[in-house]
């Protein structure tokens, strides 16, 4: 009998690692075998959690595939939502916007941001969501320049 439960987070946790390692393709080919076990399986617990990593990879290669990356973190927010799985659908947001930032679309990311962390409260258990708040205070990285 073969077990599957965690491949998906055990397959995006190697991804993750060949990434860091300087093998970026490796990790994406590796989240795109995972893509096509999901649909074969059915197993979506973990789906957006994939693609928000295959998308935070696609702006790790040289050059970085931006819409394709913007691609993937909106299907993760899609598929969170859907599956009301909210903190990998903050953890997709966050992701988004900090792209987003580095885009200039400073709005964009903030209306991200705010739904998504609707309900959450900061603390240690979800160190993402004082990563989101400091990305909306008026004085933080997604501040407008001055001037």
């Amino acid at each position: 009998m073969h077990y599957s439960l965690f491949a998906p987070l055990n397959e995006t946790l190697l991804a993750e690692c060949e990434a860091e390692a300087g093998r970026v393709e490796i990790g994406l080919a590796i989240l795109d075998a995972q893509l096509a076990a999901i649909d074969q399986s059915g197993q979506r617990w973990f789906e957006a959690e994939v693609q928000r990593v295959r998308g935070e990879l696609f702006l790790k290669l040289t050059p970085p595939d931006v819409a394709v990356a913007e691609a993937a973190l909106m299907r993760a927010i899609v598929i969170a939502r859907g599956q009301r799985t909210r903190t990998f659908e903050l953890r997709a947001a966050l992701s988004l916007a900090k792209l987003y930032r580095t885009t200039g679309q400073d709005q964009a990311a903030s209306e991200l941001l705010v739904p998504a962390l609707l309900g959450f409260n900061p603390g240690p258990a979800f160190p993402e969501v004082e990563e989101a708040q400091r990305l909306l205070t008026p004085h933080g990285p997604l501040a407008t320049p001055i001037g």
